[in-house]
Formats: structure tokens, sequence, C-alpha cells
């Protein structure tokens, strides 16, 4: 009976390999797929093999070969087995892949490999090219061609027939040897019609040189955060470091969460993400690959690298608060604290900037500010609506550099007011003292437009996430009256929060994606600002849309058992997508 299953798969996926070369291990990568959803091998560990088919629509053989691979797919739905495709071209062709397939991956994920690093590291060359992978040990279990010889009838072999406990990881095992112990041959086949993907050799001839190359790269993209004061956990400050650290850099640019820009680069742009280039990618793996080499007699560029900014990024401001010092102690749980400041400004005051600068970065994980009528206090604080309150700006990681409104806006204070202010602190086993100080910069004139900030929440009591599901869905929406002018984003969630999409519907009731974070990172939560802003007419309903993971695949997951509720602390949850903008009034 084995052998007729392996004759079955044999009849789908011909190989020009032989068993020798199936013993290759990929390492844990993450890609996102047409949709904008992003896909992690880790996170298919509990799968039986993770199936992946190279395409490429300018291939002659193309349709013929998603047909086959379908059909596969089709046999294949009941078991646990997940099926993908895989594009290396569109990069090379300069085609938006949100809008390359229309139906032909409706119900595919269709990963996309800017950089080629997947495509290759899977041994894949051309169109039709198929690897199959263990994703919990990342052992390549089969790569060829799912073309089979011409004289060969492809067939759907019939999954839902086998018995439950064979997978397609030991019929692939089995294919390595027969029951004689002698190598299990396989079929040759190529995709003769289609061109071989552009390869790595012919992107880089020559080895990356760490001077002129690798060090700007992590100098514009890393060095901010890896920084001698900096929020991230080792500074970039030398070859010997980036060297030492280098395996993990690897992994870190392999799975996106490094550099932590979260967003998706096909869905606007954004002028404060940080974006890496595919070719950057390249140029750090292959010096990585090679091992990380570099000349010690010549000149370090990361030695020049002085350390993160404690001071004002925009000079002396025009007035400087100094928040109450507060002593973290090394261990526990924090409630927040919450600061009433008088303001000594008689008159009123429009501000175009503002900066925070924590005592202690360690312990400061975020900070809220508002504008507040005197005498008012948080838990008195009203609706933006009401205009009682209004926010001013806040600190989070990713979000801890000085904010300049954009031009002809700004913030207004009226004479009299309070400024309010809301800190999250978090223990990390030393007990330190936060003194944060808030400095504000005036506007040489008045602003033309007030800039504001609307935060669209479904949280509260409508957070109720049950244990271990892995995406639990949320939506929320609001109308805007007036037309606005928007530009800026913020997604907010905590441990559990998994994607995060932004969108607007006009009245004519078509809809427009503004961001999509496709792997929400709580300790990254920057405004993202738009580098065009949009203005949306009256009327435009903004949506949010988003999921939590509450599984154990999420590894930052503090508890995948608990029923999760909304709440301030980082272990309940929030759903809020906060919209910077201000109004056009007729």
């Amino acid at each position: 009976m084995l052998g007729c299953r392996i004759f079955w798969i044999v009849a789908i996926v011909s190989t020009a390999a032989t068993a020798d070369d199936t013993s290759k291990i990929i390492g844990d990568f993450a890609l996102l797929d047409q949709n904008g959803r992003q896909h992690q091998l880790r996170k298919y560990s509990e799968r039986d093999a993770v199936v992946l088919l190279s395409i490429d629509q300018q291939c002659s053989k193309f349709l013929r070969i998603l047909d086959r691979y379908n059909s596969l797919r089709k046999g294949a739905h009941s078991s646990n087995i997940v099926f993908f495709a895989i594009d290396s071209t569109s990069r090379a062709k300069g085609v938006d892949a949100s809008n390359r397939y229309g139906t032909v991956g409706a119900d595919l994920p269709i990963l996309i490999d800017d950089s080629l690093l997947i495509t290759e590291s899977l041994g894949m060359h051309r169109a039709g090219d198929l690897a199959i992978v263990d994703p919990a040990s990342g052992e390549i279990l089969y790569n060829g061609t799912i073309e089979a010889s011409e004289d060969r009838v492809i067939s759907a072999f019939d999954f839902s027939s086998w018995d439950s406990a064979v997978s397609i990881v030991e019929i692939l095992s089995a294919m390595k040897s027969d029951e004689d112990g002698q190598k299990f041959a396989l079929p040759g086949g190529q995709t003769e019609s289609c061109e071989p993907f552009l390869q790595g050799e012919q992107i880089n001839r020559e080895s990356p040189d760490y001077t002129t190359e690798v060090a700007p790269i992590l100098n514009e993209k890393c060095v901010y955060c890896h920084s001698r004061g900096g929020i991230a956990p080792f500074a970039m400050d030398s070859h010997e470091v980036v060297k030492g650290w280098s395996s993990m850099i690897k992994e870190a640019l392999l799975t996106r969460r490094m550099p932590p820009m979260q967003v998706d680069p096909r869905v606007k742009h954004f002028a404060n993400a940080n974006y890496i280039e595919p070719s950057e990618m390249r140029i750090l793996i292959r010096w990585i690959d090679e091992g990380a080499l570099f000349s010690e007699n010549l000149d370090d560029p990361l030695k020049r690298v002085s350390p993160s900014a404690t001071q004002w990024q925009l000079g002396e401001p025009d007035h400087i608060l100094q928040l109450p010092a507060f002593r973290v102690p090394a261990t526990g749980v924090l409630d927040y604290e919450n600061v009433t400041i008088d303001l000594p400004f008689t008159n009123n005051v429009w501000i175009k900037s503002v900066h925070f600068i924590p005592g202690d970065r360690r312990v400061l994980h975020h900070l809220m500010s508002y504008i507040a009528p005197r005498d008012s206090r948080l838990s008195d604080a009203a609706s933006e609506e009401t205009g009682a309150w209004k926010f001013l700006e806040g600190y989070a990681p990713g979000k801890d550099g000085a904010v300049t409104f954009p031009h002809q806006t700004g913030v207004f204070i009226p004479a009299g007011s309070s400024l309010e202010v809301s800190l999250h602190y978090t223990t990390f086993g030393k007990e330190v003292v936060d003194q944060t100080s808030i400095g504000l910069y005036f506007a040489d004139e008045d602003p033309r437009y007030e800039y504001s900030t609307y935060a669209l929440s479904n949280g509260g009591p409508n957070i109720s996430i049950p244990p271990g599901v892995e995406e639990y869905k949320m939506s929320s929406s609001h109308t805007f009256e007036d037309a606005i002018m928007l530009y800026g984003l913020r997604p907010h969630m905590h441990y559990r929060g998994k994607y995060m999409r932004m969108s607007v519907e006009y009245l004519d009731g078509t809809v427009e994606d503004i961001i999509n974070v496709p792997n929400y990172n709580f300790a990254w939560q920057p405004t993202y600002r738009l580098s065009e802003p949009m203005l949306l007419p009256s009327g435009s309903r903004v949506i949010v849309d988003g999921a939590f993971d509450n599984s154990r695949q999420n590894l930052g997951n503090p508890d995948p058992d608990a029923w999760v509720r909304g709440g301030a602390q980082s272990w309940d949850e929030m759903f809020i997508g906060y919209f910077s903008y201000h109004r056009i009034r007729k």
C-alpha cells in the first residue's frame, strides 16, 4: 500500500534532485502574501508539512502548473498540510503584487519574496519548482518540480483515503529509500519553457564590503535604537559586536522582526517607517553568511557613531516641564501614574513641537498627555467630541524622538489650562528612579489649523478573547462629518495583538487601504506619518480591522490559557486606531 502512495506522490511531484539533496535545513522566515497577511514558518510547526510552489505569471505554463497544484491542494484539503505559492519575480518585473493575480490566488496565499533569499534557500530556480518543508525542524523534505514528463498522466491522489495516521512527512521520508534500504530514484523533469529567476550572483557579484555597504545600512536602519543609551538590548557600536550578534541579526531580518517597521510597504508610504529594501536584505544576509568579514586594521565606521541623543533634538525648548520623580521598584506590577501640571501661560499658546525625554527609558513604557481645563482631572476626562480635553502627544516604543506637527498646524493651549499626563512604568529587575522632562516649542505665528488626534476604539467590555484562539477578529468604524486632512496613524493593541489594518470608505462606496500592520509588535508603537497626507471628504468612514492571537504560537503571550478582557495593564487588551489630522471646515 505504501508503494502505491509513493507512486501517486511521484506522479504529482517529479524531481530532478536525488534523495541525497533532501537533508537541507532552512531557518525560520516570514513573508507577506498578496493580501498583506504575514506567514511565518515557525507558526505552522504543528502542521505535518508546508508545501510551496514557485510561480511566475510570465511563464507560458503558469496556468497549467497552477492547475496541477490546485488539484494537489484539493485532494489534501482534509490533511494537516498547508499550501503556499511563492513569487520571486514581482520585484524584478516591477509589478504590484497586491493587484497582480486577480482571482488566480483568491484562496491560495502567494508569498512575495522580493529579495529572493527564501526562494534560493528552498532550491527554487524557476516557475514550477516545488519544495516541501517540515515546519517544526526546518528540514526540506523534497525539492524538485511539479512538472512530470509529458507521457505521464497527472492525477490528483485522493488524500481523503489515507489512513489518518499517515502524513505526507512519512510518505516523503519513505521516498528516500525502499524496504531494502536502496535509494528511491525519482524521475527527472524540468519546466523548460520558464526562464530561471534572477539569481543572487547577478545582483551582488562581489562579496559585500563592510565599510562601504554593510555599516551604512546598519547605521541608517539600526543604530538609532542599537546604541549606548538606546532602547535596544545591545549597541551596534563596532564590527566586533555586530559579528558576535550576526546569527541573531540574520534570524531577525528573515523573520521580519527587525527593523521594526511593521507596515506593509505596498500600502501607502510613511516617512518614518524604517523600511529595508530587498537589496539591503541581500547585502546583510550575504555578508553574514560569508563570515561577517572586516579587516580590523581599517577604520570602523560604527565606532564613529555617537550614542543616542539624550538632549533636546530641536534645541532648547521654549518651555520645559519637569514631571515628578518616580521610584520604580525592581519587580512587581505598577498602577498608572497620573500627574496634573498647572501651566503658567497667561495667554493662549500654540504648540508646534513636543519632545519627551525619559529619565530612564528602561522603565517608562509609554505616556499620554492632554490639554485640559484647570482643576479637571484624568478621571473626569470627557470625550474628544466635547472639546473639553485635547490630546497633546505621547511617548511610546518607537516614538521617542521630537514630534513636530505638520505645516500650518499646531496644538492650541488656552490660557489657564492644565497638562494631564498618564505614565505607564514597567519593572525590569533593578530599582531605578525616572524623572521625565517635557519640552514645548511655541509656534512663531498662529497656525491655520488645529492638529487633532481621534482614538477609534472597540475596547473595554467589548474585548473578550477565548483561551487558545489563534485569530480573534475585531472591527470598529467612525464617520467624520467634516472633511479632514489625514497625516498619521497609530495602531494600538497589547501582547496578543496580531495585525491591524486601517481603511477609508468614501461616500461612493469605494474602499481604500491606508495602513496595514501585518505583524503587530507591542514593543514598537510609533505614529506612522504619511509621506503624502490624505484628504478625506466629509462623510468618509474610517475602518479599523484587526485580530488577536491568544494561542501558544504567540511567543509574547503572557498566558495562552487565560480568557482575556479589555483593560489598562499590558496583559489585558486594547483595540485602538489613532488618526492624526486637522479639520477642513467650509
